[in-house]
């Protein structure tokens, strides 16, 4: 336990490494932002220090021994900022940044540039807050004025995320309700940067089902990571982790993918990357879906794979599948819809790659050399296959889509 039982509630955790030193900081009522770290990887942790009483919302960053540490105080509606030289030893003065309500995300652009984003309300009503990013050239000691990212209108722009690639471009998502006919779920919008933030390119929709509430944003090599919460599944607060990826730094976007089913809800997610892997951690009911009381997961994806959706990109099609369930064991059911354009199911192929692009398993364009054809899909047996991550190709010639499965041991 990091934080102390003394009646005080700890709440809203961020985390940050650099080499060996963890920095952890979290919100205490009556104490604002507090801070912890451990010099040797987490195994012994120093003494509790208060870094920006009445903060609520925070966000840190950490750069070799440099430590930046940005939030909100509510009551006061602003962002206020400070910094560590000495990895979290002593801080330098607080400074006032800019207007600010909620979730300000704070990220190192290059050298000295920093970037920070933040939500706030800008006006009289009906505007309600929106999107805003703040730019500081020199380390945080000064910064510019603040830039609004999303569309001023009279729907909320809401929980911001940000993360900057290796070439100082700068990638920001949010949910807002601009095209969803819901009171309380929208669409993941994306802008980019790719010049540090001089310029902006035009505001991108990445979703449209309007049921998307919070997401987060990982820039790795040239991909760029996206995950949300929906609430596509259901209509009955279910929601779940969708997840989209990038080859090219969010000019272009690979199909939607679900990473969780839960009886109940899936919330929160987090992104990280390390040791060749991308980390997903997100709060889930799935133990408790009675108490409402919820419990941190985590899954990841390797991206070491040298076969992935970036590889195998389908081709528009007049029908669709799905493999149920995904992750499976030793069945697996495909469930196809084909609709009326001359086709026919004795004609189609199942081909199986594992993450080489080896074919693995094919199944022919004739009923019997399937095995078993019902109404609810086709039935594979797959329990020869290891585990792993492999990819289902179900085609009709060259016409084709692929999905990516799980197989597990």
């Amino acid at each position: 336990m990091l934080s102390v039982e003394d009646g005080q509630s700890s709440t809203l955790p961020q985390i940050v490494v650099s080499g060996n030193t963890v920095h952890v900081i979290w919100n205490e009522d009556d104490y604002g932002t507090l801070y912890r770290r451990s010099t040797d990887g987490g195994t012994n942790w120093e003494p509790i220090d208060s870094i920006i009483p009445g903060m609520v919302y925070s966000s840190i960053q950490a750069i070799g021994s440099v430590v930046y540490i940005a939030g909100t105080i509510g009551s006061l509606g602003v962002l206020r900022f400070t910094k560590s030289y000495n990895g979290g030893n002593t801080w330098q003065p607080i400074i006032q940044i800019t207007k600010a309500d909620a979730w300000p995300r704070i990220r190192v652009i290059t050298g000295d540039t920093l970037g920070l984003v933040v939500s706030y309300d800008n006006g009289p009503a009906p505007v309600c807050q929106e999107v805003y990013r703040v730019l500081s050239y020199n380390g945080g000691d000064s910064w510019l004025d603040s830039m609004m990212i999303s569309q001023l209108d009279s729907a909320g722009s809401q929980h911001p995320a940000m993360d900057t690639d290796d070439s100082g471009g700068i990638h920001i998502t949010w949910y807002d309700y601009k095209y969803s006919p819901y009171s309380w779920t929208g669409d993941i919008f994306f802008r980019a940067s790719r010049d540090s933030g001089n310029t902006w390119e035009e505001i991108d929709s990445l979703t449209v089902m309007h049921r998307a509430v919070a997401s987060d944003i990982l820039a790795e090599g040239n991909n760029l990571h996206l995950v949300w919460e929906d609430d596509r599944n259901g209509f009955d607060d279910n929601f779940e982790i969708y997840y989209r990826m990038s080859t090219d730094l969010g000019r272009t976007w690979l199909p939607e993918e679900r990473l969780t089913y839960a009886p109940c809800w899936s919330k929160w997610p987090s992104l990280a990357c390390g040791g060749g892997y991308l980390h997903l951690f997100w709060v889930d009911l799935r133990d408790d879906p009675t108490n409402r009381v919820g419990e941190i997961y985590y899954k990841r994806k390797d991206l070491s794979v040298s076969v992935a959706e970036r590889n195998i990109k389908p081709i528009n099609s007049a029908f669709d599948i799905d493999v149920y369930p995904n992750p499976f064991k030793e069945k697996a059911v495909i469930r196809y819809r084909i609709p009326d354009t001359g086709y026919m199911i004795e004609d189609f192929s199942i081909r199986i790659f594992d993450v080489l692009g080896k074919e693995v398993m094919f199944y022919g364009s004739k009923k019997e050399e399937v095995g078993s054809v019902k109404d609810e899909g086709i039935i594979i047996d797959t329990k020869d296959l290891p585990g792993g991550v492999y990819f289902v190709k179900f085609g009709f010639g060259d016409i084709y889509e692929v999905k990516k499965v799980v197989r597990l041991e």
